[in-house]
């Protein structure tokens, strides 16, 4: 083989679909990146992820994505510009036109050290938004918004015309203008309370939601549960057995029609032990039926993890 050069594009189509198929995932993406026709090729080679391209919106604009055996590709784009030596933060900069320096790209499991090479393409993130958009079919995006460096005009010039599936937040960020520019996601999990006031908060809970996910820092009450528009709610709560039976009764009497699964982990830690509800209360005038505790009932829902503490977990399904 010394000094033979493979002669992939002059295959026949179906050989060199054949070779295309046969290569690492990492492999076609960085050959997806060569040229116009590579990028066709990729595409015609229905190369898929298992479910989602998370975007990772922070110090390196990332590209992750998870496929069927477990192995996940991580794509970064880098550049020590964008470092603040002082404070380690980002400066306030307009992503939708910045071209980075350097790209990062790893498969784990598959390749002992990350790529790492000199960006030539003049691309911008928006770009290498778009063209892995393209070569993966479309797929869910999920944003990942880590630094609230960037100002939601700079998301909404880099992210315009992509539909985001959920929005993951890790800070301060401006809620309604960021729904707008991510086009009013369905999914939302906070890492943090980021509002300055209930009643921004309040316009949060009506949006009309397929899950909204809700770190401790959120310990919300019965009123906030009741304003919620969401089909899978997930969430730290100081309810009361009481209040926790008015809720139940209001899903119940159809109030709460569009609502499908319910998680609240109870904050209620006396001296280390768990103090568990007390279900007379919890279920007071309301018809229900034990069963033997061999019995098992399967429900599909997305899990949610909540493991800093002890909690009382209570899963209430329609």
């Amino acid at each position: 083989m010394d000094g033979t050069v493979f002669p992939l594009f002059r295959l026949p189509d179906n050989a060199l679909l054949h070779v295309l198929r046969s290569m690492e995932e990492l492999s076609l993406i960085m050959f997806s990146l060569i040229s116009n026709r590579s990028k066709t090729l990729t595409i015609s080679a229905n190369f898929k992820p298992e479910n989602d391209l998370k975007v990772l919106y922070a110090r390196e604009f990332t590209f992750e994505l998870h496929l069927a055996n477990r192995d996940g590709i991580e794509f970064s784009l880098y550049d020590r510009r964008l470092r603040n030596r002082s404070s380690g933060r980002l400066p306030i900069v307009d992503l939708s036109h910045f071209v980075f320096s350097t790209v990062q790209a790893d498969q784990y499991r598959k390749i002992d050290e990350l790529i790492e090479y000199k960006e030539s393409k003049g691309w911008t993130a928006r770009q290498y938004l778009l063209h892995f958009l393209d070569i993966l079919h479309q797929p869910d995006v999920y944003f990942y918004y880590r630094d609230p460096s960037f100002s939601a005009d700079s998301v909404s010039k880099t992210m315009k015309g992509v539909t985001v599936k959920r929005l993951c937040t890790y800070g301060e960020f401006e809620f309604e203008k960021t729904m707008k520019a991510l086009n009013h996601p369905s999914e939302i999990w906070f890492d943090i309370d980021p509002f300055t006031s209930h009643e921004s908060l309040s316009k949060c809970y009506i949006q009309n939601l397929d899950y909204l996910n809700l770190a401790k820092g959120f310990m919300v009450k019965l009123d906030d549960l009741l304003l919620m528009n969401c089909k899978n709610i997930g969430a730290y709560s100081r309810l009361r057995e009481k209040h926790l039976n008015i809720y139940i009764r209001s899903w119940l009497q159809g109030q709460k029609e569009e609502l499908e699964h319910v998680c609240l982990v109870g904050h209620r830690v006396y001296c280390g032990e768990v103090d568990p509800f007390n279900k007379e209360i919890v279920l007071k005038g309301l018809k229900y039926t034990t069963v033997p505790d061999d019995v098992e009932r399967l429900f599909y829902f997305i899990l949610v993890k909540f493991t800093e503490f002890p909690a009382v977990v209570i899963y209430i399904h329609h």
